[in-house]
């Protein structure tokens, strides 16, 4: 299958030139995985442009139509994708532990104390209902979503990389997107919503881990750090923690309402 053009994707401001950086080592790696060959781009080129801003041309294909619905194919692409940067380990030793803990850390600069104190009781609920649980941590895309997605018949073509991380949790991509594009627009996400999301994403582990136990604490605890990352996420990069973010807001009420979802 044959690339149809190149995309050029040029930073705006330094927050910018790093997400490129990061999309563009992240898709040279991904060149290394041949269950993935068509399904990701490749840097064809890469550089600073006259004004000191970076800069990445990546192989695509024409726009296609995009799908609401988690189908298998994108169980299928998850589940390579996943195998591609693979530790089966302990969640505290994780970089998603870490990075949950540094970001906590940056957030007690702006967050409002009710918030931190949230915050923190969440990542102790993780850490705590995942204590005695080993299992796969792999690759997220880190914004996995309808619209990064070409449908190219049975096959998937996924854009946008500058997210991606290692060691994350194996439901993140499919809890997002299954719930990202419900708050994105406007659409209540409420407790029955995310309850749902978390049967879809029970049936993928299931299916695409079946070594590992996926008993309901552990998807639990898994939905919590999916949460809570994004949250924190946003937080960041806005330097505060706005409750009426499309996102934030919503997902922070589930997280105050955990023990009305989280099994025990």
């Amino acid at each position: 299958m044959n690339l149809s053009f190149g995309l050029v994707k040029t930073a705006a401001d330094e927050a910018a030139d790093a997400l490129l950086a990061r999309e563009a080592r992240w898709l040279r790696s991904l060149e290394e995985v041949p269950e993935l060959d068509d399904q990701v781009p490749r840097v064809l080129e890469e550089g600073t442009n006259p004004a000191g801003r970076r800069y990445i041309v990546i192989s695509m294909y024409p726009a296609r139509g995009e799908t609401r619905a988690f189908t298998t194919d994108h169980a299928r692409f998850l589940a390579s994708l996943g195998k591609a940067r693979f530790r089966a380990t302990d969640f505290d030793v994780t970089e998603t532990s870490a990075w949950l803990q540094r970001s906590i850390a940056e957030a007690r600069g702006f967050a409002p104390e009710g918030v931190l104190r949230t915050l923190e009781a969440c990542y102790e609920l993780c850490e705590t209902a995942l204590l005695y649980w080993t299992g796969p941590y792999v690759l997220a895309q880190g914004d996995f979503a309808p619209w990064n997605i070409r449908n190219l018949g049975s096959q998937l073509f996924v854009t946008d990389w500058g997210q991606a991380r290692a060691e994350a949790s194996p439901l993140d991509d499919v809890l997002h997107y299954l719930m990202i594009q419900r708050a994105l627009c406007l659409r209540p996400v409420t407790v029955p919503v995310l309850r749902q999301a978390m049967r879809r994403a029970a049936d993928f582990a299931v299916q695409a881990y079946p070594e590992w136990s996926w008993r309901p604490p552990v998807i639990g605890a898994l939905t919590l750090v999916y949460l809570l990352g994004v949250v924190l996420q946003r937080a960041l990069a806005l330097r505060r923690f706005d409750r009426a973010d499309r996102v934030s807001g919503p997902y922070f009420k589930l997280l105050q309402k955990r023990s009305a979802w989280m099994p025990i």
